[in-house]
């Protein structure tokens, strides 16, 4: 190419410069920038197309009747019209009372004083006695007590529960226990016996206690079956009508009253 047309010529003439422009990429790269305006102005138009037909809300069905809108938007029937229950059947009508003839209390006075006339037996005959006299069906002979009027509320009347004494056991699946066990007792006992006096050296009394331990840990029902005479007795009776609460037995997982044996020995050290 000649200096003096390189100026007026553009960057295609020059890189296809004494190339063969009829093969088809000269032609292809002078037409791109048009190629793609087209192509770029199609697209547009598809877009804004789809745009419009999609985004475009569609028309609401027609429904006859009313309609009611719910919360999520869903077209539903309206609810139905409720029916109302068929009323209760009327109650029988009561049947008539039954014959009845007024009792006259008999009063002796004399024939002509007499102002009441008693009954004849045969007009009492399948008829009640009653206050007043009434016509109606004759009886069957059987007088009846008036009815009852009723509350109206069918149930029979509630009897008072009696009150069931709790059953005592012998022997329970827990036992009942001194609070920190039968060391913490035999402490106990230690601390609160008061020694008497008159023991030998190296004498015995032994005391033997029975008593209950109830549902709640409470000492009841306390008996002696060994006696060592008045002052151990005693003794034995004050120290445990004052001991602290317990832990009840157990029987099948529920607390129980339980009898307890317990003995107790006084003795003296020998010299």
């Amino acid at each position: 190419m000649e200096p003096s047309t390189i100026l007026r010529s553009d960057a295609l003439d020059i890189l296809f410069e004494n190339r063969n422009k009829q093969y088809g990429a000269y032609t292809l790269r002078r037409e791109y920038p048009q190629r793609l305006l087209i192509a770029m102005g199609g697209m547009a138009v598809l877009v804004l197309a789809a745009n419009f037909f999609l985004l475009q809300p569609p028309s609401p069905k027609l429904l006859s009747g009313p309609i009611i809108l719910t919360d999520d938007h869903h077209f539903i029937p309206p609810p139905a019209t409720p029916v109302d229950p068929p009323p209760p059947p009327a109650p029988a009508p009561p049947p008539p009372p039954a014959a009845s003839e007024q009792y006259v209390a008999p009063e002796i006075v004399p024939d002509d004083q007499h102002t009441d006339p008693l009954p004849e037996m045969d007009d009492l005959v399948n008829k009640v006695i009653s206050t007043i006299s009434q016509d109606g069906p004759l009886s069957d002979n059987i007088t009846r007590p008036p009815a009852p009027e009723s509350s109206g509320t069918g149930a029979a009347p509630i009897e008072p529960e009696v009150e069931k004494t709790p059953e005592i056991l012998k022997t329970a699946d827990i036992m009942p226990s001194f609070p920190g066990g039968l060391s913490a007792l035999q402490r106990w006992l230690s601390r609160n016996l008061k020694p008497q006096d008159g023991l030998e050296p190296g004498q015995r009394v032994k005391v033997i206690a029975r008593f209950v331990v109830d549902v709640n840990g409470k000492i009841t029902g306390i008996q002696l079956t060994q006696s060592g005479g008045d002052p151990y007795d005693q003794e034995v009776m004050r120290v445990i009508k004052k001991m602290p609460q317990w832990n009840p037995g157990i029987q099948n997982g529920n607390t129980v009253a339980v009898w307890f044996n317990i003995p107790i020995i006084f003795e003296t050290p020998e010299e």
